[in-house]
């Protein structure tokens, strides 16, 4: 009974759970002798990290240290985020944000948007994970602040920058199929001079075994002759710089940056034939390189009141080839592009209070022009200009957040629109926040779209019209500090919805052409729910599923091209700054290949497992101090060597086994 007792006070004082489990973790046994001891496990509060915005997440990249990620794994195992891989290591890979497609997502990098201006869409395998700090994720309602394309969401990547004092990483991997990566980073401050400067490598054969695609088509499973192949013609080799500088000017600080990747490979294609060579292409090659640069100058508003101002302009090139000598009824294909914009932002910031309430306005301005060359098309230009004006309220101790933003967007060939949105956050509780937002979004064609030339099986399409959309979304989060024996619990929900109309899709307009086309109207809606806690002090769990359901709303088939469902789990064992082994497992629903379900690849479940351990914690080596951090890993994906495909004609490799070294010091 007295037990019974305890519990109940427990829960319904948590303070008293903190305090009984300070007691059974000190050493205070001796000053108890001969009194009855019990361990009570209470409910204890925690308190949320503040966010940036209605629908934005972080994600940090030292929390996966000594993990061999990549960008693509992090956001693939993101709620709401989903991942087409077009390959392995080092072959392009795009991302959608609940249920969007790669061109309807904005990716900028330190603020300054970089999709590709032929596709619209970004390839996340371009983008080494040693060089950035961290990932920040808007989910829905992106186009207040980044205009034309954010119909899905945005994603902002950000370089690591100085830290206090100087620091170096050094990172070095090597795997199957001939792969190897390695990365450098160095930071520093010299006076008043902050500067960074990273460099990663990459090298891969690509030479992995596959097996070849089953799909249901009409209710019956359709396979080729050879049940596996050989990925041919698949090497690649890529090289990522980044440089960051900041000093003082005036009552401000100027910021200087550079992003550059250059790539170079084979480019097999899709394995088509039933031959011994699947069909892929054996002798096309692939080269590309981008770049991004920026200059800018961070101080307070000039407008007298107390805030931020930013000015930054930035240029960024992209410049790819593609030869293949040998095509079938074709002659042989060689061509150039060269893609280039030149920007410029400006933003002030004005912080202040109305009836004793915390008050924000924020207006930006940006302009872009974009200029494409090519051996395929005549050349063409694009100015784009907008200009937005955001507004948040801060209510009762922070407890309300109100904000509402509207953007005016032009762009050439496609008139003015009008970008209203609306955001609330409640936190009646520092370890309770409540989400919602709602916003309109629209995409203007991108030039691939509007001017492909006409090569017979392919062609552009001049008169599209942009894509509009409403992006309206709800979310939940808590956090606890205990609940029995679980701690450091964090659970997250959300609900998200998109009305789209206009749709872009590239479709069969005849018995021999694709063509992209407006197919109408279309909704995707569905649900998020997330969860991690501690079941003891060194064992952590966590796992997030995302439902989504997108269908044509003419004829309410599914949409192609996405899974209905995502799963991923993942279990960590150690201590975050000496050692951990970690296993994870991702379950991706069934893929429709086109519209209804035809044709379809089968769902898949995905296990992977790592470990690895910091000789620099280890107290018996003399590594302690010097460096700061000495990680050896190991790393085993697909344990099951399950055949996985996210598009019908583009394999992933099976089993494949990575181990290497990080260094900080």
């Amino acid at each position: 009974m007295r037990a019974l007792r305890a519990l109940i006070l427990a829960l319904a004082f948590p303070t008293l759970g903190g305090a009984s489990e300070e007691m059974s973790d000190g050493n205070s046994a001796g000053d108890l002798e001969g009194v009855e001891q019990m361990v009570v496990y209470g409910v204890r509060t925690g308190e949320l990290d503040r966010v940036p915005g209605a629908a934005t997440n972080l994600i940090f990249a030292d929390d996966f240290v000594a993990e061999h990620k990549s960008l693509t794994d992090l956001l693939s195992e993101t709620e709401g985020i989903s991942v087409r891989r077009f390959g392995g290591a080092g072959d392009r890979s795009e991302i959608s944000i609940r249920g969007s497609s790669a061109s309807q997502v904005v990716i900028t990098l330190d603020g300054a948007r970089a999709n590709s201006l032929l596709t619209g869409g970004f390839d996340l395998s371009r983008i080494c994970l040693p060089l950035l700090e961290r990932v920040e994720i808007t989910r829905g309602a992106g186009t207040t602040a980044e205009g034309s394309g954010a119909v899905g969401g945005v994603v902002n990547i950000v370089t690591r920058g100085a830290i206090d004092g100087p620091e170096t990483r050094l990172a070095f991997s090597g795997g199957s199929f001939e792969t190897f990566e390695g990365s450098l980073v160095h930071s520093d401050t010299i006076g008043e001079i902050d500067f960074t400067v990273g460099y990663c490598g990459f090298e891969t054969e690509g030479d992995f075994e596959f097996s070849r695609p089953t799909e249901i088509i009409a209710g019956v499973p359709a396979t080729f002759a050879h049940p596996t192949a050989i990925r041919l013609n698949n090497d690649r080799v890529q090289h990522g710089g980044t440089f960051g500088l900041h000093f003082p000017l005036g009552s401000g600080e100027v910021g200087v940056s550079n992003y550059t990747v250059y790539s170079s490979g084979g480019e097999p294609g899709i394995d088509s034939g039933n031959g011994a060579s699947a069909g892929q292409a054996l002798e096309a090659r692939s080269r590309d390189l981008s770049t991004l640069n920026q200059l800018g100058w961070t101080g307070s508003s000039p407008m007298g009141v107390e805030g931020d101002f930013q000015a930054a302009f930035y240029h960024r090139f992209e410049s790819s080839s593609f030869r293949n000598p040998i095509v079938t009824f074709r002659p042989p294909i060689d061509v150039e592009v060269h893609l280039s914009t030149f920007g410029a932002r400006l933003e002030d910031t004005w912080d202040g209070n109305i009836l004793d309430q915390a008050h924000q306005t924020d207006i930006n301005v940006d302009f872009a022009h974009d200029r494409l060359s090519s051996t395929e098309q005549s050349p063409r230009e694009r100015p784009r200009l907008g200009a937005a004006l955001s507004e948040a309220l801060t209510l009762f101790d922070e407890r309300l957040v109100l904000s509402a933003g509207v953007r005016v967007d032009w762009t050439q060939g496609f008139g003015v629109q009008g970008l209203p949105s609306f955001g609330v956050v409640v936190s009646p509780f520092p370890w309770v926040r409540i989400r919602a937002q709602a916003g309109r979004a629209y995409r203007a064609p991108n030039f691939d779209e509007l001017f492909h030339p006409d090569e017979g099986f392919i062609r552009g399409n001049a008169d599209l019209l942009p894509e509009d959309a409403w992006n309206f979304g709800a979310g939940l989060e808590v956090r606890f500090a205990r609940i029995g024996i679980l701690s450091k619990i964090d659970l997250r929900a959300g609900w998200f919805r998109r009305e789209i109309d206009e749709s872009i899709l590239w479709v069969l307009v005849n018995a021999d052409t694709i063509a992209p086309i407006n197919t109408g109207s279309a909704t995707t809606d569905g649900f998020e729910l997330s969860a991690a806690f501690n079941l003891i002090r060194l064992l952590r769990i966590s796992a997030n599923h995302t439902e989504t359901q997108s269908r044509r709303d003419l004829t309410g088939k599914r949409l192609s091209g996405q899974p209905s469902h995502e799963t991923s789990a993942r279990v960590q064992l150690g201590h975050q700054e000496a050692w951990k082994l970690i296993g994870e497992v991702q379950r991706v629903g069934v893929i429709f290949v086109d519209e209804g379900g035809g044709r379809r690849l089968p769902a898949r479940t995905i296990w992977n497992a790592s470990a690895a351990v910091n000789l620099a914690e280890m107290p018996w080596l003399p590594f302690k101090g010097v460096p700061t951090d000495l990680w050896l890993f190991v790393e085993i994906d697909n344990i099951t060597d399950k055949a996985v495909r996210d598009v019908r004609s583009f394999p992933q490799p099976g089993r494949h086994l990575t181990g290497g070294l990080e260094v900080v010091w």
